[in-house]
């Protein structure tokens, strides 16, 4: 199995559970876990060889890296992520949400962990980890290091340039405005996976774009330099920062 976005196309098209060996099935979060996904989605992805530079941490895998700061609070403080030692405990609870209702999960005394009777290996989580950013269309990349300082300062470019176009809405607003959209009752919502969830708001919010800049377009109000992307076309972004790049004094004066 290809641990790709495009290798595991066929399953994200309509959120088919993924069968990674005879003792895990993976299944895609649903809105109604959206609360527990956006707490416990923060384990999985710590930018750990950009944040904790010691040697030792660099040469850890990432499930042995839990297990270490889930056992010493002073990374934590050191660090100032008071959340830290509690990422191990988030991460087992977001493995037992992926893998369904019906799995079973032991924790041993040194935190070897077994999931159906599958010994959760640093090699397992790994993959486990990429399928769950994949099935969820988590905004992270794995494989992607990054200067931590560089890092923080695009994301506060980013906010930067989100406010302009932010909605006050939460997420059950944004529930309530995809239930009416598609004429729906909340509890079709409930059941939606977040990544098809998200991925409505977004269509839907790029058609009504579409329609609003088309409709001006035709009866002469606005012209565009560009021609216009029809709504239909795909929503892959390739470079999360690609509207935020600048040079150094254009970044600094965004972010103070």
């Amino acid at each position: 199995m290809e641990l790709t976005k495009q290798g595991l196309k066929k399953y994200l098209l309509f959120d088919t559970p993924i069968k990674y060996n005879k003792f895990i099935t993976l299944y895609p979060l649903k809105m109604m876990n959206v609360l527990e996904f956006n707490q416990y989605q923060h384990a999985f992805t710590v930018r750990k060889d950009a944040t904790f530079t010691e040697k030792k941490f660099i040469k850890m895998r990432y499930f042995d890296f839990l297990k270490y700061v889930a056992q010493d609070e002073e990374v934590a403080i050191k660090y100032k992520m008071p959340v830290l030692p509690y990422y191990f405990k988030m991460s087992c609870q977001l493995l037992l949400l992926m893998c369904g209702e019906n799995a079973n999960m032991d924790v041993e005394e040194d935190l070897t962990v077994f999931i159906n009777g599958c010994e959760i290996t640093n090699d397992i989580f790994d993959d486990l980890r990429r399928i769950f950013i994949i099935q969820n269309d988590v905004d992270f990349d794995i494989d992607e290091f990054m200067n931590i300082d560089a890092y923080h300062a695009l994301e506060k470019a980013r906010e930067f340039e989100a406010k302009k176009n932010k909605s006050d809405g939460d997420t059950e607003d944004y529930i309530d405005s995809l239930a009416i959209a598609l004429s729906v009752p909340s509890e079709y919502v409930e059941k939606l996976s977040i990544r098809k969830f998200w991925r409505y708001i977004k269509r839907i919010q790029k058609h009504e774009t579409y329609e609003a800049c088309f409709t001006g377009q035709m009866g002469g109000m606005v012209t565009f330099k560009e021609p216009l992307q029809h709504w239909m076309t795909s929503m892959e972004v390739t470079d999360k920062y690609a509207n935020v790049k600048a040079n150094e004094d254009e970044l600094r004066s965004k972010i103070g």
